[in-house]
């Protein structure tokens, strides 16, 4: 190859060697010739010269008109170039980015997310290469995962079992606190009602007052109201006896006030009576303003001569008072005079203590057993000031807890004619869900359970 090269290379030098001579020769040639035609036609070398003169001279302006046309040429491409720059420059769209030129930094994100791509391919392969080759790692990992599962699933569970318990610990002490204030405050309630029993035993103003009654549709007996004087009780006619009596109303309602100013439970303690034979003899105050804000009022005036062994929805309250020898609560119930009263007003434990006979021939029948009691005092315990007074609604729903205060009465079913266990709400949730499971119960002691 480098020979035929270097071969080429001398040919050609060759070549243009002999072209040189060539043309040389023939420019000494058509010298000759030139000579030779000005002899033959007469002419002079000086017409030969000037004849060379011309061809030289022609051949010079060719070669002028060359370089000129060259010029020329020269400036017209100028001129283009100058022209097409300028409406370059004037044809804003042409110096616009392009718009499909995508941007260096979304290739760059790109070019990343394959590369990470591809070296998870990489790694992953590679893992499960060494895993396949190598089973016990595998084996190894799911052991030690397994046990770390079982070792923090029983942290977890023991730490919602802790709360669990903690939690059942808050609202059994919240309910026994609860329980307890309740309890607290039926006591204080009933220390009033005993006092009174205990005075009714003392005084003579009330000894014979039974006798004065009588027992219910009994000959010598006060006799009952008709129906639409009594409003649809079984109320007796006090006219007459000492349950009529200014003088005695006055004495009894000087005691009475002595012994609630006493008890300092303004708007809970809201009525003391007093009941010979069941039968209501005085009240105080018969009309109460004073433990309720305007226009609120606990009007007693329609109780007085209620017979509650012949009352329907009272004589099971107090047939239990006259059998026992302490105190009943029932409630709370609605009150038999107070039908048109406000709800804060209208619902109260009753509270009754047993009074014993004052004389020998005072005797309460009961299921045909003689029972030698005076009667029983009376007070009325406003159970919504109660309630209002514990901060009971408050104190649960601040701990997220639901609650229900709830008692058991024995209600008198004037269709079947028998008593029914019945659970009275006495406070909170109605809608309150009851089971063993998220529920504590804690029984609340008052004097009758």
């Amino acid at each position: 190859l480098y020979r035929d090269a270097r071969d080429r290379r001398r040919s050609s030098s060759s070549s243009r060697s002999s072209l040189k001579s060539s043309t040389g020769s023939t420019g000494e040639l058509m010298s000759s010739t030139d000579c030779s035609s000005a002899k033959q036609s007469h002419a002079d070398t000086n017409h030969t010269g000037n004849a060379a003169s011309v061809v030289s001279g022609n051949k010079s302006s060719q070669n002028g008109k060359k370089r000129r046309s060259s010029g020329n040429d020269s400036a017209t491409g100028y001129q283009t170039r100058k022209s097409m720059w300028n409406t370059l420059v004037k044809n804003d769209r042409v110096w616009e980015e392009d718009s499909d030129e995508k941007p260096k930094g979304k290739v760059n994100l790109v070019n990343s997310l394959r590369n990470t791509g591809a070296t998870l391919r990489m790694g992953i392969k590679e893992k499960l290469y060494i895993l396949k080759n190598h089973p016990w790692i595998l084996l190894l990992t799911l052991f030690v995962f397994g046990c770390l599962f079982a070792i923090g699933l029983y942290v977890v569970l023991s730490l919602a079992h802790e709360q669990e318990q903690a939690s059942r610990d808050e609202a059994r002490d919240l309910a026994t606190r609860t329980a307890s204030w309740f309890s607290d405050a039926l006591d204080r309630a009933l220390l009033p009602v005993f006092a009174l029993s205990r005075l009714v035993e003392q005084l003579d103003m009330f000894a014979t007052i039974p006798e004065e009654i009588g027992a219910a549709f009994h000959t010598g007996s006060l006799p009952f109201l008709p129906p639409e004087e009594a409003g649809g009780f079984m109320r007796r006619n006090m006219t007459g006896t000492s349950c009529s009596d200014a003088e005695k109303i006055e004495r009894f309602n000087n005691i009475a006030a002595t012994i609630k100013r006493g008890a300092k439970m303004e708007g809970i303690l809201v009525n003391l009576q007093v009941a010979p034979l069941a039968v209501v003899c005085y009240a105080y105050p018969l009309v109460n303003t004073e433990d309720f804000e305007p226009p609120k009022v606990l009007n007693s005036t329609e109780i007085i001569g209620l017979d509650n062994l012949a009352e329907s929805k009272r004589s099971a309250s107090a047939k239990e008072t006259i059998q026992s020898d302490g105190v009943v609560i029932a409630g709370p119930l609605t009150l038999r005079q107070c039908t048109d009263c406000d709800p804060t007003v209208k619902t109260a434990f009753i509270a009754w203590v047993t009074i014993d006979s004052l004389t020998e021939n005072q005797v309460i029948k009961i299921d045909g057993i003689d029972h030698n009691k005076w009667g029983f005092a009376t007070a009325l315990i406003n159970w919504a000031e109660l309630v209002n007074r514990s901060d009971v609604n408050e104190k649960f729903i601040e701990k997220g807890l639901n609650y229900q205060l709830t008692r058991t009465d024995e209600v008198y079913n004037d269709q079947t004619r028998e008593f029914e266990s019945k659970v009275n709400i006495l406070a909170g949730d109605e809608e309150f869900a009851c089971d063993e499971i998220n529920t504590e119960s804690v029984d609340i002691n008052t004097a009758n359970n």
